[in-house]
């Protein structure tokens, strides 16, 4: 039993004969006492120390636990994280891959489209213009037959007036009235030299108007032969 500072200073001693002295003794126990006290005291702050001290260890172990829990939560989070983003960026790349994989065929498919477009289009229009060709030379070659004939005709035309212009006939139907005069006959001679005075102021006249007329027709025909009609196309 541990005693206390009270129980100390109430302690009684019996007297014998030649004991010690009690004022000393007294002394001694209330030195005691106090001494006791203080170690008491020191006792009680050191276990109210020791309490506090073990609370807090208790309470930096309870941290330390819950840090350590958090730590393994955290680094079970970061591998969940770390695993599903890489699980999400091999998904992204894997659907970047398949886009691009995708745009790209389709960007295939559309050149090969507008390049077959492009040929086939291509072909139509040298169809159509070898067609075209092939049709104008043909015309080409008609109108040039058809000119070669005209041309012939009227050569042939032309030379067949040009005989009958130069035939006797002509020459006898323009020979001279008074050649048909007898010299006997001087009175029919005056008449017609008369006449013919006459007749020469007349075909001067004409002549000139004539002139006139054939110089309007030239204009006429040189404005005509600026717009040809060629023969039509069969």
């Amino acid at each position: 039993m541990v005693m206390s500072p009270l129980d100390i200073q109430n302690k009684s001693f019996d007297t014998k004969m030649r004991g010690y002295d009690k004022d000393d003794v007294d002394d001694f126990l209330d030195l005691v006492v106090r001494d006791y006290e203080e170690t008491t005291q020191k006792n009680r702050e050191l276990e109210k120390a020791l309490k506090h001290a073990d609370e807090k260890l208790e309470y930096f172990n309870e941290l330390k636990d819950a840090l350590n829990q958090s730590i393994i939560v955290a680094q079970d989070t970061a591998d969940k994280v770390k695993t599903s983003a890489s699980k999400e960026s091999e998904v992204m790349v894997s659907a970047a891959q398949n886009k691009a994989d995708e745009l790209v065929t389709n960007a295939e498919k559309h050149a090969d489209e507008v390049t077959k477009t492009a040929e086939e289009k291509a072909k139509e229009i040298l169809t159509t213009a070898t067609e075209n060709a092939r049709q104008l030379a043909v015309e080409t070659n008609d109108l040039k037959k058809k000119t070669r004939v005209f041309h012939n005709n009227l050569s042939v035309m032309l030379q067949a007036q040009l005989e009958q212009v130069k035939s006797p006939e002509w020459e006898e139907i323009l020979a001279p009235l008074s050649t048909y005069v007898q010299d006997s006959h001087e009175v029919i001679r005056e008449v017609l030299s008369k006449e013919l005075d006459n007749s020469t102021n007349t075909e001067v006249n004409s002549e000139q108007e004539d002139q006139i007329d054939q110089t309007e027709d030239v204009s006429v025909v040189e404005s005509n032969q600026k717009q040809v009609n060629l023969p039509e196309q069969e």
